[in-house]
């Protein structure tokens, strides 16, 4: 759950642990080292410091800090025996969250009667969240007829955990074949499979363990996997395929393609399955092995068949058979026209025309790609290249005819044309057809990355956005706000993570509701889900709207932000963008790759810093918001010292140093708005592109 480390937890404890140490530690100042060792995970230090430093440990704050270390280390027994002795000095809300923790701690001990009351008195002190607790209530009563009836009057959004306890509930009054019938959401599939086997239903438990593998939390993927390795195997070939993916969406790909070769070679052979199998030999390295796998899969016909054709075509270069790839790629933008992938091969095909000097089929390669496929993001890029070539001939006539054909279709590309088309009027001497069009740009364009160049190039001011006004938010908006923090208060992770799924995926809101839902949630730490809120809002207000804009491009953190861009020298609003575009300020965000944190920063890379930082690390700290930024902004500080310019060191940040070096080597190194267009690997221009643009809004949306 978003919120659970401090954001200036790690700094926290690297400032007052010499001061600890030394004895010279007030008694504030222990409280703040072990809550922030607590936030870091660090529970048994964190006890260790309040028993070694303060001498009453039954005041609220130190009663309340042990408990909660007692609960992190899996003491539940104790921490609920403490949690109760801190409600006992509290009242009010406080009171009843700390009813809530005792009951939660109790339960996880296996001692449900001593859950019950403290539940209870939590329902009481909470009305915003009783109908919650009365879910809890519900599992540890011994009532079943009553616990039926109050979990019939559950919150919306809590539909999984009412089958879970009405499960317990049958299972506890002996009736396990109902507890299995009862437990219908994918996400409790492993552990109705369990129950099914406990019974000696083998048909509903294998129902349920495929069930769990075609589920959308990954963690249900998993527990699947390991039901199906503990004697659930496939047995028929749809089951292969189910268990495959699984597989490859867990991260297994080797198990994936040993099920998969086995099933190919005991006859299982539909397009779809060789075509599967020709990824996985592809992403293992065996490049012909999958080349002979995708061949029988093209054989076969159909959509996946048709995939197969062209990802054969795109392989057959990597054995030493370029010129047969390029005739098959070719070859596929004529029989499968239709198909999403044939302008692509057609301008790759355009492209290697273009590297191998044969101008004239080169771009008459390109014109086909832009006449056929008109608003193909290819056309795009096939206009671009023909509008550079004719430039490279001094020829502006035919230069600004293809910019002006993907303007006028409004292609992926239509803001550089429209960009570059002004500026060739400037070479031509036009500076007023330049200035119009750059205006023209700005205001079609006004939060991209074309409108921002075009704005700087015509000298026109920077987008103002006034400050939000303060306005009321919506009863049920507050209503679903306080609820959850109070479910975070009393650390209900599961029930907090429902609420606000349910509001993102069910809930239907007006426009005005969600923008304030949205920042409501951005400012509790469930970012990305705020950011979606905010996007779709923006779909009936306003990007205009400086409340939608906030919330489309939120800046929590930002007096620790500022602090770090203070400390290495850098421009903050160039830091908030960057992270903006990195992880949408997620603290523990993943990417596929392995990066992680804030920054994503990889393992290796962070390490690298800490050691020159001279900064103890580990691996756990990645995902710590301020220990990740602290070395993320250092690297960011070091790149831009190493390349003195803003775009290569953005490059490098996404891409490395090594492809940045030949980039640099390109003669449009000279001009930053043609070298950004250059950069040949997509992903790193769109995040150049991004991270510059995001730059300008941060400024304009957060004033000094």
């Amino acid at each position: 759950m978003p919120g659970t480390v401090s954001p200036g937890a790690w700094h926290t404890a690297r400032t007052l642990r010499p001061v600890a140490a030394e004895g010279s530690a007030t008694l504030v100042e222990i409280l703040a080292l072990a809550r922030a060792e607590l936030a870091l995970g660090r529970s048994a230090e964190a006890r260790r410091l309040v028993a070694a430093y303060a001498a009453d440990t039954l005041r609220p704050p130190f009663l309340q800090l042990i408990a909660a270390a007692a609960h992190e280390s899996g003491d539940y027994e104790t921490a609920g025996t403490l949690f109760l002795q801190a409600a006992a000095q509290a009242a009010g809300v406080r009171r009843g969250v700390l009813y809530a923790r005792a009951g939660d701690a109790f339960e996880r001990a296996g001692d449900r009667y001593a859950a019950l009351a403290p539940y209870e008195v939590a329902a009481t002190e909470l009305p915003q969240i009783s109908s919650w607790l009365a879910i809890r209530w519900a599992r540890v009563t011994a009532d079943a007829s009553r616990a039926l009836a109050v979990l019939r009057r559950a919150p919306l959004g809590a539909e999984r955990f009412v089958e879970q306890a009405r499960a317990e509930i049958l299972l506890a009054a002996g009736d396990s074949a109902a507890a299995v019938a009862a437990l219908t959401r994918p996400e409790l599939a492993p552990w109705a499979a369990r129950l099914a086997l406990g019974v000696g239903d083998s048909a509903s438990a294998r129902e349920l363990v495929y069930r769990a593998l075609a589920a959308r939390d990954r963690a249900v993927v998993r527990e699947g996997i390991a039901l199906a390795a503990g004697g659930m195997a496939p047995r028929s070939d749809e089951e292969r395929i189910v268990l495959v993916r699984a597989y490859v969406r867990s991260g297994q790909s080797s198990a994936a393609l040993d099920l998969l070769r086995a099933a190919v070679e005991s006859g299982y052979s539909t397009a779809y399955a060789l075509r599967v199998l020709g990824d996985l030999e592809r992403d293992a390295g065996r490049f012909r092995a999958a080349v002979r796998v995708y061949e029988e899969s093209a054989a076969l016909g159909g959509d996946h068949g048709a995939v197969a054709a062209y990802r054969r075509a795109r392989l057959l270069p990597s054995i030493g058979r370029a010129a047969e790839g390029y005739r098959a790629l070719a070859e596929f933008a004529e029989q499968h026209a239709d198909h999403y992938m044939a302008p692509r091969a057609l301008y790759l095909v355009a492209e290697r025309e273009r590297r191998a000097s044969r101008s004239v089929v080169a771009d008459s390669l390109y014109r086909s790609v832009a006449v056929r496929w008109p608003q193909d993001e290819y056309a795009g890029r096939s206009r671009l290249t023909l509008a550079a070539r004719a430039l490279a001939r001094r020829d502006t006539t035919l230069a600004a005819q293809w910019y002006g054909e993907e303007v006028a279709v409004e292609g992926h590309q239509w803001g550089a044309a429209a960009y570059l088309l002004a500026r060739l009027d400037v070479a031509r001497g036009d500076s007023a057809a330049a200035r119009a069009g750059w205006e023209e740009l700005a205001r079609r364009d006004s939060l991209g990355y074309y409108g921002m160049r075009a704005r700087q190039a015509a000298g026109l001011p920077a987008p103002v956005f006034a400050p939000p006004e303060e306005r009321e938010v919506a009863a049920r908006v507050q209503r679903t706000l306080e609820q959850l923090d109070l479910l975070r208060a009393a650390t209900f992770t599961e029930e907090a993570e429902a609420l606000v799924a349910y509001q993102l995926e069910r809930a239907r809101l007006p426009p005005v509701e969600l923008v304030d839902l949205a920042a409501g949630l951005i400012d509790r730490g469930w970012l990305s889900q705020g950011v979606r809120l905010g996007w779709r809002a923006a779909g009936s207000l306003t990007l205009s709207d400086p409340h939608v804009v906030r919330a489309v491009f939120p800046w929590p953190m930002r007096e620790l932000i500022e602090a770090e861009a203070l400390e290495y020298g850098l421009d903050p609003y160039l830091l908030a963008a960057l992270i903006r575009q990195e992880s949408t300020f997620v603290p523990d965000a993943t990417s596929r790759a392995g990066a992680r944190g804030l920054m994503q920063l990889m393992p290796t890379t962070a390490t690298w810093i800490a050691r020159r930082l001279g900064v103890e690390w580990d691996e756990s700290l990645l995902a710590v918001a301020d220990a990740n930024l602290h070395l993320g902004s250092a690297h960011l500080s070091s790149l831009l010292d190493t390349y003195d310019r803003l775009a290569p060191a953005l490059a490098a940040y996404n891409a490395g140093a090594r492809p940045v070096a030949r980039w640099l080597r390109y003669p449009e190194a000279r001009d930053p708005f043609r070298w950004v267009e250059r950069i040949p690997y997509l992903e790193t221009r769109d995040y150049v592109r991004a991270v510059l643009r995001n730059r300008e809004l941060y400024r304009a949306l957060y004033p000094p």
